[in-house]
């Protein structure tokens, strides 16, 4: 299996989130995004040192080029609008949202956030295929 080029932190103890990374693993077919918690090991690996702020962010982190000296650390309405960019395809039309105010994007995710445990989802007993996530 081809290696993932990008990596995915997201909370894993919120249905909401978890539901939205299966949705995610199902429209990456290509395989190009890695899954892990940000209470996990690999969080507290690759979120380190400078960039060790994003684990108490309340946001999903998406790491660009994850296992290059090159990453880019994206987190709340910039992560989600990269994730649609690198999915590629028919998902790359919602990256022209990129012009969108920031400060507009992070408060309508920063809502979103806010309430997500509210949700009336029932938690997944599952992520999804194993080989998609890391510790």
């Amino acid at each position: 299996m081809k290696t993932a080029d990008h990596l995915l932190f997201f909370d894993h103890e919120c249905p909401f989130c978890v539901r939205s990374v299966r949705q995610m693993i199902q429209q990456d077919v290509e395989h190009k995004f890695a899954f892990a918690p940000l209470r996990g090991e690999t969080a507290k690996e690759v979120l380190s040192g400078p960039q060790s702020f994003l684990k108490k962010a309340n946001s999903l982190v998406v790491v660009e080029n994850w296992q290059s000296t090159n990453r880019k650390f994206w987190t709340k309405s910039r992560a989600m609008l990269r994730v649609y960019r690198l999915l590629g395809g028919q998902w790359k039309l919602f990256g022209c949202f990129s012009f969108f105010p920031r400060f507009l994007g992070d408060f309508i995710y920063d809502q979103v956030s806010a309430h997500r445990h509210q949700f009336r989802l029932r938690p997944d007993q599952e992520f999804g295929p194993e080989d998609r996530f890391l510790p």
